[in-house]
C-alpha cells in the first residue's frame, strides 16, 4: 500500500513503488488530521453513550433490559454496514461519511422524548446504530487511504487516539452532563459532538467513487465471502470478534457493577483506562511495527483478559483502578496491532469491503455480547460477566497462538 498524497485526491493510493516510499513520505498530513478529528467527534459521542445503560436503568430497566437494547442497536449496524460498503463503491468516502454523520446528529435526537420502557427505545436505538455504524465504515475505510506500507502499526497507534483519547473525558463529561442537566443535556451534547464530526469531514475534497474490489490475477470480482475466508485474514477475524465480545462488557455493565458495589464515580475507570493507552501508544507506536504487529496480539489480549477479570473485584481497595491501568495497556496494543494487520493484509482494491467487515466484527460482537454476558449476570452476577469477559481474550490468544506460530518469532506484517 502506497503513501497517500496531500494534494489532490486525499484518499487514493498509487499502484506502484508503495513499499519503496512509504517510508519517506510524511504520515501525519493534512489529511490524516481532518480524518482523525472527525473520528474524534464521532468517538467523544460513542464514549459519552457508555453511560446511556443508566438511562436504560432510569427507566426501569435490568441487566438482561440492558443487553436488548444496546445489542438492538449493534444488530441494526451490523445489518447496515454492507451498505455502507456499496455507498463507498459508488459515491465514495466522504459523501457517505458526511451523510451518515449528519443523520447521526439527528438520530440521536430521538432520544429526548423517550420517557418509558417500550417499543420506541428500541426502534430508536436500531436506527442510531445503523446511522452510526455506516458512518464508521467511511471513516476507517479512508484510514486504509492514508497509513504507508510498513508503518501500520505507529499509523494506527497515533490514529486510533481518537478513541482512546476522547475515551478519557466522555464519561466523565457524560456523568456531569447528566447531573446538572439531566440527560437531555446528555443526548444534545452527543447530537453536538456528531455534528462537528460532519461538518470536520466536509473540509477533504470529493474523492473518487472506489472500484469494485477484483483479484489481481483473475479479475473477478471479490466477494464479502472471499474476504471473510482469506487466509491471511481470517484470524484476524475471529480474533476481532473475541475482542469486540470481551470489551462489550464495559460499555454495557461497569457502570451498573460499580454502582451496585457503592462506587458512583465509574467516569475514574474510563479515565484510568484511556490515558494508560493513550501513553503507550504515544511512547511506543513506532516499537509496534519494529517487534512485528503479530506478536504484539498474543500479550495485549492476556493483558486485556486480565484487567476485565480484575473487574469483578470491584469495591475492594483500588482493584477497579488496577483493573483499569492493566485494561488499557491491554487494549492499548491490541487495537492499534490487530488494526495494522488487517491493514496490511488488505489489497488497495478491497478497502471498502475489508473496512466493512472489521468494523461488523465490533457490532457482531457488541450485539451479542451483551446477550451472552447480560444472561450470564442474571445468574452469576456482575462479578461473573466480567470473568467471562476475560476468557474471550484468554480464548482468542490461545486461538491466534495456535494458527500462527509466527507469532512467537519473526514479524508477521
Amino acid at each position: 500500500m502506497g503513501e497517500v498524497v496531500d494534494d489532490g485526491n486525499p484518499l487514493a493510493r498509487p499502484s506502484g513503488g508503495a513499499c519503496a516510499e512509504g517510508g519517506r513520505r510524511p504520515l501525519y498530513g493534512r489529511n490524516f488530521w481532518i480524518v482523525f478529528v472527525a473520528s474524534f467527534a464521532l468517538n467523544s459521542a460513542a464514549n459519552l453513550f457508555v453511560l446511556f445503560p443508566l438511562f436504560i436503568v432510569q427507566l426501569g430497566g435490568s441487566a438482561s433490559s440492558i443487553g436488548a437494547i444496546v445489542g438492538t442497536g449493534s444488530l441494526a449496524a451490523l445489518l447496515a454496514r454492507p451498505g455502507a460498503g456499496f455507498a463507498i463503491d459508488r459515491r465514495g468516502r466522504r459523501w457517505t461519511a458526511l451523510r451518515f454523520l449528519v443523520l447521526d446528529a439527528a438520530a440521536i435526537a430521538l432520544y429526548l422524548p423517550i420517557g418509558r420502557l417500550g417499543w420506541p427505545i428500541y426502534a430508536v436505538r436500531m436506527v442510531h446504530g445503523a446511522i452510526d455504524g455506516s458512518a464508521r465504515v467511511a471513516l476507517f475505510a479512508m484510514v486504509y487511504g492514508i497509513l504507508p506500507e510498513g508503518r501500520q502499526g505507529e499509523g494506527m497507534s497515533i490514529f486510533s487516539l481518537c478513541g482512546m483519547g476522547s475515551a478519557v473525558f466522555g464519561p466523565i463529561l457524560g456523568e456531569l452532563l447528566i447531573r446538572y442537566t439531566g440527560f437531555e443535556g446528555f443526548f444534545v451534547a452527543s447530537m453536538a459532538l456528531a455534528a462537528l464530526g460532519a461538518l470536520t469531514i466536509s473540509a477533504l475534497p470529493d474523492d473518487a467513487p472506489a472500484q469494485i474490489a477484483r483479484s489481481g490475477q483473475s479479475g473477478a470480482t471479490v466477494g464479502y465471502g472471499t474476504m471473510v475466508r482469506d487466509r491471511g485474514l481470517r484470524p484476524l477475524w475471529l480474533v476481532t470478534l473475541l475482542f469486540s465480545l470481551a470489551i462489550s462488557s464495559r460499555g454495557s455493565f461497569l457502570a451498573p457493577i460499580a454502582y451496585a458495589r457503592g462506587i458512583g464515580d465509574v467516569g475514574a475507570y474510563f479515565a484510568i483506562y484511556s490515558v494508560t493507552a493513550v501513553v503507550a501508544r504515544l511512547a511506543t507506536g513506532r516499537v509496534i511495527d519494529r517487534i512485528g504487529l503479530g506478536r504484539m496480539i498474543v500479550p495485549s489480549l492476556l493483558t486485556l483478559g486480565v484487567g476485565l477479570g480484575l473487574v469483578a473485584a470491584t469495591g475492594h481497595t483500588g482493584m477497579l483502578d488496577l483493573a483499569a491501568f492493566l485494561g488499557g495497556i491491554g487494549h492499548g496494543y491490541l487495537y492499534p496491532s490487530l488494526s495494522g494487520l488487517v491493514i496490511a493484509r488488505t489489497a488497495q482494491n478491497a478497502m471498502a469491503r475489508s473496512s466493512t467487515i472489521y468494523m461488523s466484527l465490533y457490532d457482531l460482537g457488541a450485539m451479542a455480547g451483551p446477550y451472552l454476558l447480560g444472561i450470564v449476570g442474571e445468574y452469576g452476577g456482575y462479578g461473573a460477566v466480567f470473568i467471562a469477559a476475560g476468557m474471550f481474550t484468554v480464548m482468542a490468544a490461545g486461538y491466534f497462538l495456535a494458527v500462527e506460530p509466527d507469532a512467537r518469532g519473526r514479524r508477521l506484517a
